[in-house]
């Protein structure tokens, strides 16, 4: 689905607006009023004397002068195709000057090939219409998904792409106010700009994380050993405060580095050292994009209750004790799996069939079903309610060995849930999903010290699980970062100083 959205829907929105906007431009960019700044104490009471230079000095005309303190307001129009150089004169004073193009279709640009023209407030708005059509478009299509499959990681794509084009779509906004003014260009560049700037925005927010999550990982250690994956808040936190900052320790080193010369205006080396600068940009804003949606969809599926119509409900096991009982954590998802069972049967008076799953680990005395299901004889469930499955090693295997005991059982169509850690819920419903089984969780609660860094746990492990998916958005995005890079380029350097 998201494929399809990027490749097409948002393609076809932004041709429309494209199209409208152009043909708005023409009807009115064969004129432009160019400024002009006299030099302090010039004297005004003399009409000031235009005068225009270059190679196609017939390429355009004078309409009117408009003199005001300090300013002066030229209006010019077009003839014909061709690139002049215009300024105004006071006796022997010069104002500054405008370099402007006269494009084929009789559009003026002001600066470079690409620049300033009459009619660029209306590209603006179509540039806040595009990304409030987007927005309002992606908060449709996350809403249909999750109705659809609340465990599907399109959600997370989905809120992280509505997190950034609302972002773009604020920065648009501000700069309507603030700049009225726009270039062609501006269409992609202005999206990387507000790479950079989201990620600048959201560092606090990262310092903020960041100490939550090491507090969190120091509890952790504390009170469940000193592991690897113990300490993954921390390193969260950092590579949060890193990316943070990154685009713009890229852009301080590029600027005092003597391979690249980035203060040339028309030089390759100020492009280049622009693209790298927004790469920078680019994987840092994403990066907390997708780590925003992560929270949002998986909070959501922590904290969505199923219908209550369940025929079965697995119990994902984990690590049990030594004695053969169940851990606080396992025991809090078996309890959370009775307590949906007693709602279900009050609220419906369905009765439910549990299903303890999970092997028996080289380490452990029994396997972890039949320690579920002795917890849950102890919690008065009779035998007749209790479907022990003791092959599985994986929450994958979980799924799967459950399913085929519940096809043997039947109903054919049965109808079947899962109870887990809030955590692990989304991760859970995904690969259930992916094996063809559709089930929805509930999730337990646990420590928090332990929640946050266990989320993280799960968030890496997605990421990974879903990298094609990461890969085509980021070759997407870089080929946005190439565009708008070429265009600044020839527009700069190609069109506007050939030779």
């Amino acid at each position: 689905m998201i494929e399809k959205i990027l490749k097409f829907k948002f393609i076809f929105i932004a041709l429309i607006i494209a199209v409208v906007c152009y043909l708005y431009v023409r009807s009115v960019g064969n004129e432009y009023v160019c400024k002009f700044y006299l030099s302090p104490g010039t004297a005004q009471d003399t009409a000031p004397e235009v005068y225009i230079d270059g190679g196609d000095k017939d390429c355009i005309e004078v309409v009117e002068i408009d003199q005001k303190s300090g300013e002066v307001y030229v209006r010019v129009r077009s003839n014909k195709p061709g690139k002049v150089v215009m300024g105004v004169k006071y006796g022997d004073n010069y104002s500054s000057l405008a370099i402007l193009f006269v494009h084929k279709d009789g559009i003026i640009t002001d600066g470079d090939f690409f620049g300033i023209f009459t009619g660029s407030s209306v590209v603006r708005a179509g540039m806040i219409l595009f990304f409030f059509l987007t927005v309002a478009d992606l908060i449709f299509q996350y809403r249909k998904s999750v109705r659809s499959n609340i465990y599907s990681y399109n959600n997370i794509l989905l809120v992280g792409l509505i997190v950034f084009l609302a972002a773009n779509l604020v920065m648009q906004i501000f700069s309507s106010i603030t700049v009225r003014e726009v270039q062609l260009y501006t269409v992609f560049s202005d999206i990387l700009n507000v790479s950079e700037t989201f990620v600048f925005l959201t560092f606090p927010i990262a310092i903020v994380a960041a100490i939550l999550t090491t507090v969190s990982s120091i509890q952790l250690l504390r009170k469940e050993g000193r592991t690897w994956r113990n300490t993954l808040g921390i390193i969260l936190g950092l590579v949060l405060c890193i990316a943070s900052v990154t685009p713009f320790a890229v852009a301080m080193g590029l600027s005092g580095a003597k391979w690249i010369d980035i203060h040339r205006w028309t030089g390759t080396g100020r492009f280049v050292g622009m693209f790298i600068e927004y790469t920078a940009g680019i994987i840092a804003s994403y990066f907390v994009c997708i780590l925003i949606g992560s929270i949002v969809v998986s909070l959501k599926a922590a904290r969505h209750v199923p219908a209550f119509d369940k025929d079965y409900i697995v119990i994902n096991g984990c690590q049990i004790r030594k004695d053969g009982t169940l851990t606080k954590l396992l025991q809090s998802r078996t309890d959370r799996a009775i307590k949906f069972a007693s709602m279900q049967k009050k609220a419906t008076g369905k009765d439910i069939i549990f299903v303890p799953s999970g092997g028996k680990g080289s380490d452990e005395v029994i396997s972890e079903a039949e320690a579920i299901g002795n917890y849950l004889r102890e919690q008065g469930i009779p035998e007749s309610a209790i479907l022990l499955e003791d092959k599985s090693t994986t929450t994958l295997e979980n799924f799967k060995n459950s399913a085929a005991l519940i096809r043997e059982r039947g109903p054919e169509d049965a109808k079947i849930a899962f109870s887990t850690t809030n955590y692990h819920v989304f991760r859970s419903g995904m690969l259930a999903r992916s094996a063809g089984i559709k089930a929805e969780g509930i999730g337990s609660p646990t420590k928090s010290y332990f929640w946050v860094n266990a989320f993280i746990r799960e968030f890496v492990a997605t990421i990974v699980y879903e990298r094609k998916k990461h890969i085509l958005v980021f070759v997407i995005l870089e080929l946005i970062n190439l565009a708008a890079e070429l265009m600044i380029y020839f527009s700069n350097v190609v069109l506007s100083y050939p030779g």
